[in-house]
């Protein structure tokens, strides 16, 4: 859930543009004189646009109790050129010839024009360092903004074909394909996924998210959960969702089998078996295995801790408890069966210690 919510507060889709942008709004609010309501502000703008709200909310803090009176003192001087053509009357008798309603007056109408002219530099100047980190060579900004926008038509037609769910399962699964590291990282590794299982699949979102993505010849998966077969089987159209227990599911020729945080619900052994399996299903290609690595450090404590928070309230279910392993426990099983290992790290924007354990048959 804290991760969810961070990353909704780092906005989607950060392109050199919505980064000026973010920075940009930052400045202009930051420059009105309306103290206290800033943070306000920038939720209202940025979330909704899924903007970076961090990015705009701290430059929203320009006006900062060390800045703010020489800011604000700029912005009556900018106010009184603007609508006086004279300088702020900050001089007694100036002053109350003035009064307060023209000090305010002032100083709104130059909070504006000095908010935007720092929006204008400081959003060129954000966009001109966004554009530079990505893109270091020449061309490539183009072709990672065309995937962008693929990866972002797939995401929003698998959440269209969930629009006859409970609203529960329709928010849960626009959440999770917006703002789960696993997303992009499926949409990023290279090649095609083929015949695709996916194990212990839910409601059956990334897998019906690859095959929108054109990468899969068929979109296959399974689940223990009856009801979230049923939304799955719902949404799946010609994919096929059934019921089965990871010990039990089908041995069939797979070109991609995913097991995405499900494993550490078994017992170590009966893990193995579920491997095992996998392997045997897999003869080309590659599993794919997302789950906490269990080393001993504070992300995993928290990744524990939420797991155990989930598990409690009754959002995730598992008949044996929780069984988290290193990861090199894993790829040491797997490259015993003859798999290369590669270990990504799959937490980003998260506080979480989860990796993605890409396995290929050597």
């Amino acid at each position: 859930m804290i991760g969810r919510i961070w990353r909704r507060l780092r906005g989607t889709r950060q392109s050199p543009g919505r980064v000026a942008l973010a920075v940009a709004l930052g400045l202009f609010i930051g420059c009105l004189p309306v103290y206290g309501l800033h943070f306000l502000l920038c939720c209202i703008i940025c979330l909704p646009l899924g903007l970076d709200f961090f990015l705009s909310y701290l430059l929203a803090n320009v006006s900062n109790p060390l800045v703010a009176p020489f800011l604000v003192t700029f912005e009556v001087e900018v106010g009184s050129l603007v609508t006086t053509g004279h300088r702020a009357a900050f001089s007694l008798a100036r002053a109350k010839q003035t009064g307060i309603s023209g000090f305010v007056w002032q100083a709104g109408v130059g909070s504006v024009c000095v908010g935007a002219g720092l929006a204008a530099v400081g959003g060129a100047a954000a966009y001109a360092v966004a554009r530079l980190r990505r893109q270091p060579l020449f061309g490539q900004l183009e072709a990672a903004e065309q995937e962008d926008d693929a990866t972002e038509a797939a995401m929003a037609r698998t959440i269209e074909r969930y629009r006859r769910a409970p609203i529960a399962d329709r928010v849960y699964v626009a959440a999770k394909l917006r703002w789960d590291p696993l997303t992009q990282l499926l949409a990023a590794l290279p090649g095609q996924y083929g015949r695709l299982l996916d194990a212990g699949c839910g409601r059956g979102q990334f897998a019906l998210f690859l095959g929108e993505l054109g990468r899969c010849e068929r979109v296959l998966g399974f689940d223990g959960d009856p009801r979230r077969v049923a939304v799955a089987v719902a949404a799946g159209g010609s994919a096929g969702f059934a019921r089965h227990d990871l010990l039990t599911f089908p041995r069939q020729e797979l070109d991609t089998l995913i097991f995405a945080d499900v494993l550490h619900y078994l017992p170590p052994s009966e893990q193995d078996q579920a491997l095992q399996r996998a392997t045997e299903c897999v003869t080309h290609g590659r599993i794919l295995i997302r789950e906490l690595d269990a080393q001993p450090a504070a992300r995993s404590t928290i990744t524990r801790s939420l797991e155990w928070l989930a598990e409690v309230v009754g959002y995730n279910r598992g008949r044996s408890g929780r069984h988290y392993r290193p990861a090199s426990e894993i790829v040491a099983r797997l490259t015993g069966a003859g798999f290369a290992c590669e270990v990504l790290g799959a937490s980003a924007g998260t506080p979480f210690a989860n990796v993605l354990i890409v396995a290929t048959r050597a």
